[in-house]
């Protein structure tokens, strides 16, 4: 049975109703799209002539203009920053009705013209509420090596400890005749000491500073403990005991000798071995050597390594990713200096330290009275290879004239 033009002009209005919170909240060309779609499949519905009803023609009059306003602003790079299209719609959405209804001929125009240069000297912004941090090298050294607490009293801040004499030691067991004298050995020990040495840092803040930036006071003091952590990781390797300093791994050890030994085409890999051999071979029943320390430009070396058709050379004694050479667990440590590397038996080497690091705050000369006072971090620490357990340790001060010597 075939609708009266009441009818449909009723069914229209009902359609026009529910299609215009979806046109209201349309914000993109996209959404503008899902409205058009929606016209065109109830005009598919059957509903002769539908197509040419005004109020249908109106709308897909509306949804053009507004598609092709959105595809300018698009081309032109500009975006839509002032009332939103859905914003624009709602206003006009009187005037749509009346179209729907037939009632109004009038064109519709809905724009989205204002920006946020119409808000003159908005200060607005979001604020994160953290703060970039400085970046330094990895502080591999300190962490390597067994830490033993210094008690805080009645030591004198010095460690005191007994060693072999090496120049004085000889072994003298040999093979005995009937009758003969037994051969005679000589073993002393000598007593040693090393001083707790200090690092410190300090930083002048005003009172006011404290009392209005606490989120930046925090980082003053993270700061300041950073700056005694990397001096101190950087002593524990160079530190060479002058100067206030503690004496550190590289002046505690002696140094690795190569030896020709017809290596083809020496790696940093193969360096690795002999210098761990060059330990073990003298003293394996005490040392077991378990890292290796090295600068990264060094370590990147030793895995960018390729033979004669740039395949990349992984021994099978090394791990796939090069971190673990023959039981050695390669460290990066760039205050290692580039070209050299240490090797060694962690188990015998410490540090002895007081109360690890402390921050305090106090003033020094006139602050008191200028509302200032002075930041302040510091820590007490030795190292200490007793001369007995130097043999745990080589250090290899030219890898690449070490390389050529193990090649010839």
């Amino acid at each position: 049975m075939s609708k009266t033009a009441e009818e449909m002009a009723l069914e229209i209005n009902d359609k026009i109703d529910g299609f215009k919170s979806e046109l209201a909240n349309a914000s993109t060309k996209e959404d503008l799209q899902k409205v058009q779609d929606a016209l065109e499949a109830f005009k598919s519905e059957g509903l002769k002539g539908l197509a040419k009803v005004d109020a249908i023609e109106k709308l897909e009059g509306i949804i053009k203009e507004q598609g092709e306003e959105l595809t300018k602003l698009k081309e032109s790079g500009m975006t839509q920053t002032g009332k939103s299209l859905g914003e624009s719609l709602k206003e006009k959405m009187a005037d749509i009705k009346n179209v729907a209804k037939g009632l109004s001929a009038k064109e519709i125009v809905v724009k989205a013209d204002t920006n946020r240069a119409s808000v003159a000297s908005n200060a607005q912004t979001m604020e994160l509420s953290d703060i970039g941090q400085l970046a330094h090298a990895k502080l591999t050294a300190y962490d390597l090596f067994r830490k033993i607490p210094v008690s805080e009293s009645n030591n004198n801040g010095v460690i005191t400890y007994y060693d072999w004499d090496q120049a004085t030691i000889a072994r003298a067991a040999a093979a005995v005749a009937e009758g003969a004298a037994f051969p005679e050995s000589t073993a002393k020990w000598v007593k040693g000491t090393i001083s707790l040495q200090k690092i410190g840092d300090t930083l002048p803040v005003t009172e006011e500073f404290y009392e209005d930036e606490a989120m930046f006071a925090a980082e003053l003091n993270m700061f300041l403990d950073t700056n005694v952590k990397i001096k101190r990781n950087n002593d524990i390797i160079n530190a060479t005991g002058a100067s206030n300093t503690i004496t550190g791994l590289v002046a505690s050890i002696d140094a690795y000798t190569p030896v020709a030994s017809g290596i083809t085409d020496a790696s940093i890999y193969d360096l690795a071995v002999k210098v761990s051999e060059s330990i073990t071979a003298s003293g394996g029943s005490k040392y077991q050597p378990d890292f290796a320390l090295m600068n990264i430009s060094d370590i990147n070396k030793m895995k960018l390594k390729k033979d004669a058709n740039n395949n990349y050379v992984i021994p099978p004694f090394v791990s796939r990713d090069g971190s673990n050479v023959a039981g050695l667990v390669v460290l990066e440590e760039n205050a290692v200096a580039a070209n050299t590397m240490i090797i060694g038996d962690r188990r015998y080497a410490r540090i002895y330290e007081k109360a690890g690091i402390t921050l305090s705050r106090g003033y020094v000369d006139a602050q008191f009275v200028e509302d200032m006072e002075t930041l302040k971090v510091r820590t007490r620490l030795a190292f200490l290879i007793r001369g007995a357990d130097k043999g745990g340790f080589k250090k290899v001060t030219s890898i690449s004239a070490a390389l050529t010597t193990l090649a010839t």
